[in-house]
């Protein structure tokens, strides 16, 4: 190659735009936190979510070096199912030395749409307020169960609210006891409006406990909307002039 084609070769290197970094490589080598952060909240995410992305956020949720990098890629792994997910969860919360990640990670637990329905979710959240050593996690913990509503935490919010050696948690603990310890309330019944005495079968609602009562014979009447038991009165009526009624279709005995 020729000097001139070398310096050539040399400059269109130069002004070729530089590959842009996938997520997982900037959360592999990224200098800067706030990027490392970002990455994690792509993988959560398509087009980049997946096993392999989850591996990724897994593995930066136990040893990456920056607190805030550690909770973004845990907060990302929740919105994963699956059996991995809540089992690094509840592993990450016994291992991680920062107090303020872990109650940030209970808060952002309690409230992930993905886990809000798990029972291990709510056995995790359980055992911190039981077992961590932050009163700011159990504190956590306590306000996560009561928001939760989740009744499998009964056990563990009133043992809290007796014996927590912290006035706040303890008082948590009763707020949140007496969330879940009320007895959710019945759905209203929707009110039933009697259908019009010259209601028209096809044209006018005929809500239950009513029903559409026609009778048949040598003559045929409109269709009325009665209830079940009007519709066998109108039958016995309507037995001596050999006329038969059926209510909603089904024939009166």
């Amino acid at each position: 190659m020729t000097a001139r084609a070398l310096l050539l070769a040399c400059a269109l290197l130069a002004a070729a735009p530089a590959r842009a970094e996938t997520p997982f490589e900037r959360l592999r080598s990224a200098e800067e936190p706030a990027d490392r952060v970002l990455a994690c909240a792509e993988l959560a995410k398509p087009p980049h979510r997946g096993p392999n992305a989850y591996d990724a956020l897994s593995r930066a949720m136990k040893s990456d070096l920056s607190e805030r990098v550690r909770l973004a890629a845990a907060v990302a792994a929740l919105t994963y199912t699956g059996g991995r997910t809540l089992a690094d969860g509840d592993e990450f919360l016994k291992a991680e030395p920062g107090s303020a990640v872990r109650r940030d990670f209970l808060i952002a637990l309690s409230s992930e749409p993905a886990q809000f329905v798990s029972p291990e979710a709510t056995r995790i959240i359980a055992a911190s307020l039981l077992d961590d050593p932050s009163d700011d996690v159990r504190l956590a913990a306590a306000r996560s169960a009561g928001e939760r509503g989740d009744p499998l935490a009964i056990g563990a919010v009133r043992a809290a609210s007796e014996k927590d050696k912290s006035k706040a948690v303890r008082e948590a603990a009763k707020k949140a006891l007496g969330i879940l310890s009320t007895p959710p309330k019945p759905k209203p019944v929707p009110k039933v409006t009697p259908p019009k005495n010259d209601a028209v079968k096809g044209k006018d609602p005929c809500p239950p406990p009513w029903g559409w009562c026609g009778c048949s014979g040598a003559i045929k009447l409109k269709p009325r909307c009665l209830t079940r038991d009007e519709c066998r009165g109108l039958q016995s009526k309507m037995a001596s002039n050999g006329l038969v009624c059926s209510w909603d279709g089904h024939a009166e005995q």
